[in-house]
């Protein structure tokens, strides 16, 4: 029996840990409008109307569920009650609708404050809309090392607390994007004792 169990074990864990390869949509049509999100390999680059659709839906989801944080599964926001919710919602919705702000450039080696009066405000949005658009392969990733783009990706499973995220790394290993940092809390070392 417990060799059954070992052998269906290792069964999963090799069905979850091969990857799922993603190639971009084709052709690749300019982008006039980007948002731009860098990390330490890659550049990734989607266009502005994709984070416009995606909020305009997510303020009807944020309405009908009375402004609760837990529809966006956000670490960053899952501290927000209700009426901050819907406030830092509103503002970074205004911020995107206004067509003078042009200030969509991300880095994950900057800071941005949650409530900054800047295009920092839609980050966390931003963080939580990546990884679908990465998914169906409409994100353009750039490498920054070779500044080649990169017509391809992977896709593994990362379970994290009996939850399994989404992980993108270039063909070549290097991470691109990692949803379990975003919507996940990430436990330290550090243990309290009651």
């Amino acid at each position: 029996m417990k060799t059954l169990l070992i052998t269906l074990t290792i069964a999963v864990t090799s069905l979850v840990a091969s990857a799922q390869v993603i190639k971009l949509k084709q052709p690749l049509e300019p982008i006039t409008d980007s948002i731009i999100y860098q990390t330490d390999n890659v550049i990734i680059i989607f266009d502005r109307q994709e984070l416009a659709t995606y909020m305009t839906g997510m303020d009807t989801v944020l309405r009908n569920s009375r402004y609760d944080n837990k529809v966006f599964n956000s670490v960053q926001l899952s501290r927000f009650n209700k009426i901050d919710m819907a406030n830092h919602f509103l503002k970074a919705y205004c911020y995107l609708e206004d067509t003078a702000n042009k200030d969509f450039s991300y880095s994950t080696s900057k800071m941005n404050m949650l409530w900054a009066e800047d295009g920092g405000i839609m980050l966390p949005y931003v963080e939580l809309l990546i990884p679908d658009l990465l998914a169906a392969g409409m994100a353009r990733i750039i490498e920054r090392s070779s500044k080649g783009l990169q017509l391809s990706y992977r896709m593994i499973a990362e379970p994290v607390n009996g939850v399994n995220y989404r992980t993108y790394r270039l063909n070549n290993g290097k991470e691109v994007f990692r949803e379990s940092t975003f919507r996940a809390e990430q436990l330290t070392g550090f243990t309290q004792s009651r």
